[in-house]
């Protein structure tokens, strides 16, 4: 692609953000508060794209979410941006003890060794699943756990990415039983070490978790409310085209065919989503390799409403991890108004790609029977609900990106960096891959990339637009 001048570019034509996720929406506010033109497009009729609360499902007006869950204490994007929006934070309190289930038999953490009937070592025989993990990680380089650290730095850590988080722990001696015992929750069976280790290093300081009370979408919601008129819902990008002065963008707008010239173009988008939108020219060819290349988790939710959270009169937390690829948690413990409760269950891997073939009774009644295997009583509990598959949604199709052994060094800086107007954005493009936060910081590091460009300052007020 010909590099194109910020002068010789169409002064007068907004930048066009292409999502109106987390990333998009933040992008476009502090473009905006800089004075920039700006025009979202969303292919959605709302905003939040994988940030999603569920309301209507459930009874006695309780909600759950069936996209992000919780952020760290260290998340300071989030934090910041909930804060500005004066959104309410709900410290998540664990009260109670957590479940591991194992072999089809579930315990608490620290009573189950015996339960599980495991083949363990002696040194790790009588250890919580988490005190092993601390164990088998170690000691990390301190670089690995700062977020500053830059991309270029993961050419250094290329010793924890030539392998599989599985595979890693096993060559630090881990016995095949207690591999499986520090992997129950998910499929980590193709994610590369440095993937895992990463995130991990940068938590492991990080105990406090929080969510927004009143459910997760309602950061999007603010962000766009204070972006009104800037953003067109139902206008899926199909094309962009390089110009003498600019870009074409083309999108649609129901059955209509429309196009805007662009000075420059923000994808916050995911890659997967990408490779629906035609370039002109081609984007380089390892971008398009690197989009191409980049998997997405097959993560499934599933939301259950129960006629009582039965968990807490056995002094359980209604968290717990199988060895079937399942996370576990009580969905509405802040929800005190009903007497009813909420479990919500994540699986994926091999086990979410199970459900692609299934209606969606039958995939709500995998995820039923995936809960069981830490809550029996759930069969007799349950009253209604629905499952959420991230990869048959056609602006998402994963939940998440998932980098494999070698991509974290080759794919990631690719995703990530701008090409000649054009600049990416979203959780794949971010140390932060999968949380909000990646999500957020990611439109902040794009934000930059165009004000740098276009000789502009970056905005002191970086709280909502009002």
């Amino acid at each position: 692609m010909r590099g194109v001048s910020a002068r010789a570019l169409d002064v007068d034509a907004p930048v066009v953000i292409v999502g109106a996720g987390l990333a998009g929406l933040r992008t476009a506010d502090l473009l905006h508060k800089a004075g920039v033109p700006v025009i979202v497009l969303e292919a959605r009729a709302l905003p939040g794209g994988r940030v999603l609360t569920v309301r209507a499902l459930f009874d006695d007006g309780l909600h759950a979410e069936a996209g992000p869950t919780r952020f760290a204490g260290v998340h300071a994007s989030v934090l910041r941006a909930a804060r500005a929006y004066k959104l309410p934070l709900v410290p998540l309190v664990v009260s109670g003890a957590d479940v591991t289930a194992v072999n089809g038999r579930a315990a608490s953490t620290r009573q189950g060794q015996r339960a599980w009937m495991l083949d363990l070592k002696r040194d790790e025989q009588m250890t919580a699943p988490a005190e092993l993990l601390d164990r088998y990680v170690g000691e990390l380089p301190r670089e690995l756990s700062d977020p500053r650290a830059p991309q270029t730095a993961f050419v250094r850590w290329q010793a924890y990415e030539r392998l599989t988080w599985p595979a890693w722990l096993r060559s630090r001696g881990a016995s095949p039983d207690a591999v499986r015992l520090m992997t129950v929750g998910g499929d980590s069976s193709s994610v590369s070490a440095l993937y895992v280790l990463r995130q991990y290093a940068m938590l492991r300081a990080s105990t406090q978790r929080y969510k927004i009370g009143g459910g997760m979408d309602r950061l999007p919601t603010a962000m766009a409310a204070s972006l009104s008129g800037i953003i067109r819902y139902n206008a899926p990008v199909v094309r962009v085209e390089r110009q003498s002065t600019g870009f074409r963008v083309d999108y649609r707008e129901g059955a209509a065919a429309r196009s805007m010239a662009a000075a420059r173009v923000v994808f916050a988008v995911p890659a997967s989503t990408m490779r629906q939108i035609e370039m002109k020219p081609r984007l380089s060819r390892v971008k398009e390799q690197a989009i191409e290349q980049l998997s997405y988790y097959d993560g499934v939710r599933f939301l259950m409403q129960v006629k009582r959270p039965f968990w807490k009169a056995s002094g359980l937390s209604g968290s717990a991890r199988t060895d079937r690829a399942t996370e576990i948690w009580d969905a509405a413990t802040d929800q005190t108004a009903s007497a009813r409760g909420i479990l919500a269950a994540t699986t994926g891997g091999e086990m979410g790609r199970r459900t692609l073939g299934m209606t969606p009774d039958a995939s709500l009644s995998l995820g039923v029977d995936l809960t069981a295997d830490a809550f029996p009583a759930i069969r007799s509990e349950f009253e209604k609900g629905a499952s959420y598959r991230w990869s048959t949604e056609p602006w998402t199709r994963g939940a998440f990106a998932l980098y494999r052994p070698g991509q974290m060094t080759t794919l990631m800086p690719v995703l990530a960096s701008a090409e000649n107007g054009l600049h990416f954005a979203g959780e794949h493009t971010s140390i932060w891959t999968g949380w909000m936060e990646g999500a957020l910081e990611s439109g902040e590091r794009a934000a930059r990339e165009v004000l740098n460009a276009t000789g502009r300052s970056w905005p002191e007020q970086t709280g909502p637009t009002r």
